[in-house]
């Protein structure tokens, strides 16, 4: 009976994985986690909540802690216990009772596969588990179809029967997510963007469309839209077909925490120049965001505690004639282009800090062009006048939809204008369809050289 034990061992040893099957090195004990098959396409569901069914791929594992006594195994079976997370006790217990039927079946063989085989392969038919599945709720009795409720409760079971079904839920979706990943990156991919063959764990699935590029394609292109200051209110993914948006929690991936906080501020300065009841505080030091009343001409910063009128930008002068009232300008458009008292802040020194406040500048809104204006003062049209006079007509074109400068850094001669999306040759200026645009190249459509 020694040998049998052993050789059982040896052989669950080489036929599992260490996930699945691990045993003592002292003792004839050890452990079986063991994850029922699922069918293609099984839908999960929620009782009562709309919209509330889900595709699984993956469920949880059952763990089966297991002792070969002496006697194992042509007198007794293996002492074990079953847990499991998502499963009720009712249901564990019936379980149990039949892996004990299944070792009396043997005739006193070795079992231990076979209970293996049965919890991974057979399982859900003896719970009549079936696609749609609706969730288990642990405060409920009982959850197959076949579970009775007086079903006598079996010690050797370990269930988390106060846990509530959306308890269970989450914990089904995300052991189902971590395990599509990990299948994810074991496989070799195709970028669409370079594309060359790379391993999953250097790929990335955009959560809302699946589509699959290089973490490096993905990443650059987003650290180029942020270091240039071009940030519009989402990246999109960068298939042609597809206008699904990468979440907050992807773009701070894939660039990192310290572009992804410049990100953040450009986006909420983005919105912000977006808010017609939005003005800037007129304090060089300052110059933090204030919502205005309706109606009213003055504003609160409650950053510094100043008062301030939106007219003439001073310090509010109550029902007093507004210094700026004859100057012609309107409500909101009243920042001054320098500040007199020369507390200005200061340019950047570097040609590529110059380029991005010159991009953050131009693409913005009248707002945020006043903003920078009023916080660089005449020092700022003086960059912008040094950059203009060569860089700009060298470097960049219009887009022929919305006319904004665009500077080309590579790639082929197909551009995607960031600020209205369309696509169009860089050579010939021709706005080209969104699908199959690249189609423009190769079917003689540009006569001009790549």
């Amino acid at each position: 009976m020694e040998t049998a034990r052993e050789d059982e061992l040896l052989a669950m040893e080489n036929i599992f994985g260490p996930e699945e099957f691990h045993r003592s090195e002292t003792s004839s004990d050890g452990m079986m986690q063991v994850c029922p098959h699922l069918p293609r396409d099984f839908k999960l569901i929620k009782k009562g909540e709309r919209n509330g069914e889900y595709d699984l791929q993956f469920l949880p594992p059952l763990v089966v802690d297991f002792e070969l006594p002496q006697t194992y195994p042509s007198h007794s079976s293996p002492a074990f216990r079953l847990s499991c997370q998502w499963l009720h006790h009712n249901e564990l217990s019936k379980v149990c009772r039949h892996l004990d039927e299944i070792w009396q079946n043997t005739g006193g063989g070795v079992v231990l596969f076979s209970w293996f085989q049965f919890l991974s392969e057979d399982l859900l038919g003896f719970l009549s588990i079936h696609s749609p599945w609706e969730i288990p709720c642990m405060e409920e009795p009982a959850l197959g179809a076949s579970a009775q409720v007086s079903d006598p409760s079996d010690p050797r079971v370990t269930a988390a029967d106060n846990a509530t079904d959306t308890d269970i839920l989450q914990r089904l979706l995300d052991h189902n997510q971590r395990m599509q990943q990990k299948v994810f990156e074991g496989q070799r991919l195709e970028c669409g963007i370079c594309l060359l063959e790379k391993s999953g764990s250097d790929c990335h699935r955009f959560k809302c469309c699946d589509h699959v590029f290089c973490k490096d394609c993905i990443a650059n292109l987003f650290r180029i839209g942020i270091e240039e200051g071009g940030v519009q209110l989402q990246f999109r993914c960068p298939d042609t077909d597809c206008d699904s948006v990468a979440t907050p929690s992807e773009v701070k991936e894939l660039v990192g925490e310290e572009l992804f906080s410049r990100y953040d501020r450009l986006l909420l300065q983005r919105t912000l120049d977006c808010m017609a009841d939005v003005v800037y505080c007129p304090r060089p030091n300052c110059s933090s965001a204030v919502v205005q009343e309706p109606g009213e001409t003055w504003a609160f910063c409650a950053a510094c505690a100043f008062a301030f009128c939106t007219n003439c930008r001073k310090g509010y002068h109550g029902v007093e004639r507004c210094a700026k009232g004859t100057t012609g300008n309107s409500l909101g458009n009243s920042a001054p282009d320098f500040d007199p008292s020369g507390e200005n802040a200061s340019l950047p020194k570097t040609l590529e800090g110059k380029q991005a406040l010159w991009e953050d500048y131009e693409t913005g809104a009248s707002s945020r062009r006043r903003l920078l204006k009023h916080r660089y003062g005449r020092g700022l049209q003086e960059m912008t006048d040094e950059l203009s006079e060569g860089w700009i007509d060298t470097n960049t074109q219009e887009c022929p939809k919305c006319s904004v400068k665009i500077h080309k850094i590579g790639g082929c001669n197909i551009m995607h204008c960031a600020t209205c999306l369309c696509f169009f040759c860089w050579h010939c200026h021709v706005v080209l369809p969104k699908n199959n645009s690249h189609m423009h190249l190769q079917d003689g459509g540009c006569n001009l050289p790549g």
